[in-house]
């Protein structure tokens, strides 16, 4: 059973619909980036997910228990990084940390010993005594993120993790996602698709309310096609995969020597390299392409 099942989210503000029909499912270790172009309906979807909105129509079960049925026991165990996190300016990232851990319950030895496990997860060294007012946006994140960890939840969702850090930052807090990912639901919204390829193991992309996509990185960046350059002409080509479904095309020519593209749903590259190789004229160069994450984004939420 999935540890995180969303099925048929619909959301509308005034005539607007943000959501419709939203239906996906996210197993335990497993981090899933949330992508979308702006207006797409990432951060309502997030604020559904965690209770700060209800759905017009539509379930979210984590495990064995419903968002809807049983909203205090689920949010005990979830963690909620919003994209702009409320902290208050005039206290210590020490005693932020004190004041959630007492929100969450935490108390004691056990409140003590975590908020010296977050420190050093999320590397605050001496900021960890400094106003959260006097700390660079980096180490204000990274206070967020502490807290949002503090009591261990088993699930995390996040919005926007990196945002307005600068690369050093963004470095260490992918390092912590990724650490996360190992036996959590992590679930994080970005509009870094370089964030989502090196970091997240799989991806829902929305637009405009609906769901368009809802695959696996390597999935995403699967071979879309190969090129081969070689000494022929285009019906040469076409002759040597006659009665299959490849999609053949010549891209260029220079003299004698075409470049030509090769597409199919059914061979992998290595057979179209075999069947290729036997061909009665020179091949030069035989390259799989791959198509990369912002490519395959681009294509999907294009404008009509």
């Amino acid at each position: 059973m999935s540890a995180l099942q969303a099925v048929g989210l619909s959301k509308s503000f005034s005539d607007k619909q943000a959501l419709l029909n939203l239906s996906f499912s996210i197993p335990k270790g497993r981090i899933t980036a949330l992508l979308g172009p702006n207006g797409a309906g990432k951060t309502t979807t997030m604020r559904i997910l965690t209770g700060f909105l209800e759905p017009d129509s539509g379930s979210i079960s984590f495990g064995p228990l419903s968002l809807s049925e049983n909203p205090i026991e689920v949010k005990r165990n979830l963690g909620y990084l919003p994209e702009s996190a409320p902290l208050y300016g005039d206290l210590t990232a020490e005693e932020t940390l004190e004041f959630i851990g007492q929100a969450r319950g935490l108390k004691g030895e056990v409140l003590r010993r975590r908020i010296r496990e977050m420190r050093e997860v999320c590397d605050l060294g001496d900021h960890f005594f400094a106003t959260i007012q006097s700390l660079s946006k980096g180490f204000r994140q990274r206070v967020a993120l502490a807290g949002t960890l503090l009591h261990d939840p088993e699930y995390v969702i996040l919005d926007e993790p990196s945002s307005g850090l600068d690369p050093n930052q963004i470095g260490q807090i992918r390092s912590i996602i990724r650490s996360l990912g190992k036996d959590k639901v992590v679930v994080l919204s970005t509009h870094i698709l370089q964030e989502a390829q090196e970091i997240c193991d799989h991806v829902l992309i929305l637009n405009r309310g609906r769901m368009i996509a809802d695959t696996s990185v390597s999935e995403m960046n699967r071979q879309d096609s190969v090129l081969v350059i070689a000494k022929t002409d285009l019906q040469a080509v076409r002759n040597c995969f006659l009665g299959t479904d490849v999609d053949i095309r010549e891209e260029s020519r220079l003299a004698d020597t075409g470049t030509f593209r090769l597409k199919s749903s059914n061979w992998s590259p290595e057979s179209l390299f075999d069947k290729i190789r036997n061909a009665d004229f020179p091949v030069l160069e035989f390259r799989p392409v791959r198509k990369s994450l912002e490519t395959v984004f681009r294509e999907l939420t294009a404008p009509l």
